[in-house]
């Protein structure tokens, strides 16, 4: 065919075809009736006719003919498009091409016989508004509407130059640009059309393929989920090397401007992790392709671990965190705990990011359905001092209510809970706490009332508990009178006062004193002198329950490494560290860390640890995180490599990506196994997956071939230290 010669499926398609020709013949006819008319006015208002009489009798016949023969073309449209498309379109382009010829000749002569004067102007100035306003149409067929673009423009533009003078000039000149302007367009138009087309043309191949066999669907839903797992693992691996060096950027001498842009890439690398995770949950939950990971696990400890980990991030906002953990929640039960976990840390943080007085509480029960299970129930309560009236306000409680749950989080809790057949809601009003809470269903084998393995040496010991603003918690004072001590709690440091002077002539006084310190901490240290000045011979042992607020207090912090008979500890009070603690500061029971349980460098110093990764970049972040915090650290690049270096040294704990080359990491777990069981001792080396896998049944996977326990990347320098201090028996 002429000018036009069909290449793609969709240039093939005659519905296509037939509606793009319609939609070309249409303005075209339009086109004709306004040249005829625009070429009769310049007749009647100019002085061609005057000039050059028989030129524009011969212009006009020629218009006239060159119309006609288009016309004809036009209206016997749908009978001749239906003889033969292609016939059609040819006829169409030679008629078209010859009018634009004959358009072209009546400007030439219009340029030579009167110049850049009277009517001469009007018609170069209609014919570009024609060309500006029609290309789109001939557009969709390129050669053919660039052939009559230059057919048309391109004569009167060498005729104007030929004529010359500043007007001659200008108008060659405004044309030429004019015209590389419109061929360009025209470039552009015509591959956007038929680009549309052929994304409209595969959408509705793939909707008639969707209709025709439904299994397609599933099948199309798999691979999506899967390219967003590929995809999510990516990122994460990458966010893993971007995290992992901000972290160890963190104590390079910086200016503060550069701290304030480090914080500000790391803040936005955890947003991007979030918005990996979100996106690949949110397509699960929403394809109904969520699969539970099952497994028994200890709740009690993970609960305190989640509490522990976000209490750093709640200190970093000024926000202090408490939790109370009823005796009743079991040990063991049969869950998700990454999901549980996921759920758990979303309703925190948006209570961190929401709170109005600083505070977070957490208040955990498990309500036993049968002797097989209950319903763990979580409330994250931020706390106000006062209880301030409600606003009356109706239209107020929605925008207030809907602010927090506003966003993805808050639907993937709720897809994630039902999935459960739990549940999830936040009940918020202006001038009350707001409550968070999660009602999860768990199997648990038996009633386990879980008690910390007390010091008996603690029994009868008096202590005395200040607590001014926050209340210690009842089930942590139920669990301290468990261990045999005499718990005394009072309200403000006047009460503690007349309480330490009314028993002072007795045999018996306080051996410790815990103070609860809330905000006022200068207040606390005041009562702490007075205590130390009245009893200068035998101090009574004090410990320092701290909120995350004052650890950067170095006015605090530098008064008790001073004195001797003071330690502290960060709230939220852990049971098992507050026991030690108190051990220590009564009995003198050495502890893993310095004052307030933190580790001291040399107690890591002998810690061996393999990191097995093939990814260079992974193993320099890691190895990074792992000697900033004291230890010792081998490399191995494959599962080989590790069983070489097992084989070879003393490793106290391993660090274990899954997917290597040569072998993986559940081969070399399961072989690192076969290696203790032949041995015959009772050595057992922890074993941490860190990888970027976050499917569901990975965490099942890496424990069932041995693995101890598991990190996702990109792993958080606060989440491994933690982990690594939970395996290798150093406290915090």
């Amino acid at each position: 065919m002429i000018l036009f010669s069909a290449t793609s499926k969709v240039q093939k398609d005659r519905a296509i075809m037939r509606e793009t020709d319609t939609r070309m013949a249409k303005y075209s006819g339009r086109g004709l009736i306004i040249n005829v008319f625009t070429y009769l006015l310049c007749l009647v208002i100019g002085e061609i006719h005057v000039v050059a009489p028989v030129t524009t009798v011969v212009l006009t016949c020629g218009l006239i003919i060159a119309t006609l023969v288009r016309g004809y073309i036009l209206v016997r449209f749908e009978s001749l498009y239906a003889s033969g498309p292609s016939r059609w379109r040819t006829f169409f382009f030679i008629a078209t091409l010859l009018g634009a010829a004959w358009w072209s000749i009546i400007l030439v002569v219009f340029t030579l016989t009167l110049g850049m004067t009277a009517e001469t102007p009007y018609l170069w100035v209609y014919t570009i508004i024609f060309f500006a306003t029609t290309v789109h149409v001939t557009s969709p067929f390129r050669l053919f509407s660039q052939t009559y673009l230059v057919l048309t423009l391109l004569p009167p533009t060498l005729a104007a130059l030929y004529v010359g003078g500043v007007p001659g000039y200008m108008y060659s000149l405004m044309m030429l640009i004019f015209i590389a302007m419109l061929f360009q367009m025209v470039q552009v138009l015509s591959r956007g059309y038929w680009e549309r087309f052929e994304a409209n043309y595969a959408l509705k191949q793939k909707a008639i393929a969707l209709e025709v066999e439904k299994r397609d669907v599933n099948a199309s839903v798999d691979l999506s989920t899967q390219f967003l797992n590929s995809l999510g693992h990516e990122f994460r691996t990458s966010l893993n090397d971007i995290l992992g060096g901000l972290t160890l950027l963190t104590d390079s001498e910086l200016e503060s401007h550069q701290q304030e842009l480090l914080k500000l890439a790391q803040k936005a690398g955890e947003r991007q992790l979030d918005l990996v995770n979100n996106v690949v949950d949110f397509s699960r939950i929403n394809n109904r392709q969520l699969v539970l990971d099952h497994s028994v696990f200890n709740l009690r400890s993970q609960l305190e671990l989640w509490i522990t980990d976000l209490a750093v991030n709640a200190h970093q906002q000024s926000v202090e965190v408490d939790y109370d953990m009823d005796p009743a929640v079991p040990l063991r039960v049969n869950g998700d705990a990454k999901r549980i976990g996921q759920i758990f840390k979303y309703l925190f943080n948006n209570a961190i990011q929401f709170s109005e007085q600083g505070s977070i509480f957490v208040d955990i029960d498990f309500k036993r359905d049968n002797d097989q299970g209950g319903m763990l129930e979580v409330i994250i309560i931020d706390c106000l001092k006062e209880e301030r009236p409600p606003i009356e306000t109706t239209e107020t409680e929605p925008k207030f209510e809907s602010s927090r749950t506003k966003g993805l989080w808050f639907t993937i809790c709720k897809g994630l809970t039902e999935c459960m057949d739990g549940g999830v809601d936040i009940d918020c009003s202006p001038g009350k706490e707001t409550h968070y809470r999660l009602r999860i269903p768990l199997k648990a084998a038996e009633q386990q009332l879980v008690k910390v393995t007390s010091n008996p040496k603690l029994r009868d010991k008096r202590v005395l508990v200040i607590a001014e603003g926050l209340p210690l918690g009842a089930a942590l004072k139920s669990e301290m009178q468990d261990w045999g001590l005499l718990v005394n709690e009072v309200s403000g440091f006047d009460s503690a006062e007349a309480e330490l002077l009314d028993l002072e002539p007795a045999s018996d006084p306080y051996d410790l004193i815990i103070n609860v310190v809330w905000q006022d901490a200068e207040k606390a240290l005041a009562f702490s002198r007075r205590v130390l000045n009245a009893h200068l011979e035998q101090p009574i042992p004090q410990i320092f329950s701290l909120s995350h607020n004052h650890s950067n207090d170095a006015g605090v912090r530098q008064f008790i490494e001073e004195q001797p008979s003071l330690n502290y500890l960060y709230r939220p009070l852990v049971p098992q560290i507050l026991h030690d603690l108190i051990a220590h500061s009564l009995l003198g029971k050495p502890m893993t860390g310095g004052k307030g349980g933190e580790p001291e460098s040399d107690d890591v110093g002998d810690c061996k640890i393999l990191l097995v990764d093939d990814h260079r970049v992974n193993q320099m972040v890691a190895e990074g995180m792992l000697k900033k915090m004291g230890y010792r650290v081998h490399l191995a690049g494959n599962g080989l490599e590790a069983l070489e270096e097992i084989k070879g040294g003393d490793i106290d704990l391993v660090l274990m990506d899954c997917q290597m080359p040569e072998m993986d990491g559940f081969e070399a777990t399961r072989r690192i196994r076969k290696i203790e069981d032949e041995s015959g001792n009772d050595g057992h080396i922890p074993i941490i997956a860190m990888t970027a896998h976050t499917e569901d049944g990975d965490q099942s996977q890496c424990l069932a071939c041995g693995m101890d326990d598991y990190l996702a990347k990109p792993v958080q320098y606060e989440t491994l230290q933690t982990h690594l201090i939970r395996w290798l028996g150093k406290s915090h």
